[in-house]
């Protein structure tokens, strides 16, 4: 993407905010929601469809291959997954499926959304040539 170089501001902070992303998604396997929380059943799901929409969507507008994007997108998924099964052994809960699925479709959603803001540089570039 032609404004997004390694050596701009906007790149670093995003990097930063993909990072850090990460360390509340990896902190959230000690985690253990409590019951009262899990009464409002919409908000865990939410907070999990947020966190992998930036988790999927950082790759596909950071990274200018796109071999290199795509599979680091794509690799949140299983990603996912992993993290839910370790907070099941970590926190002594079940395998919530509901999150699982929630942390698919938002990694979908950020691949969906990064696709089309390439594909939008793209033909802004295109067009300019």
């Amino acid at each position: 993407m032609s404004v997004l170089t390694p050596d701009t501001p906007l790149y670093r902070r995003l990097l930063k905010y993909w990072l850090l992303t990460f360390a509340v998604v990896i902190a959230g396997l000690f985690v253990t929601v409590p019951d009262s929380v899990r009464g409002l059943a919409l908000i865990e799901p939410a907070l999990h469809l947020a966190l992998y929409t930036v988790l999927g969507f950082m790759p596909m507008i950071l990274f200018r291959s796109r071999k290199t994007t795509f599979l680091l997108a794509i690799s949140m998924a299983p990603f996912g997954y992993l993290i839910e099964t370790l907070h099941a052994l970590v926190s002594a809960e079940s395998f919530n499926a509901v999150n699982a699925l929630f942390n698919n479709l938002g990694v979908l959603a950020g691949i969906a959304a990064g696709f089309v803001l390439r594909l939008k540089s793209y033909y802004r570039r295109e067009g300019r040539s």
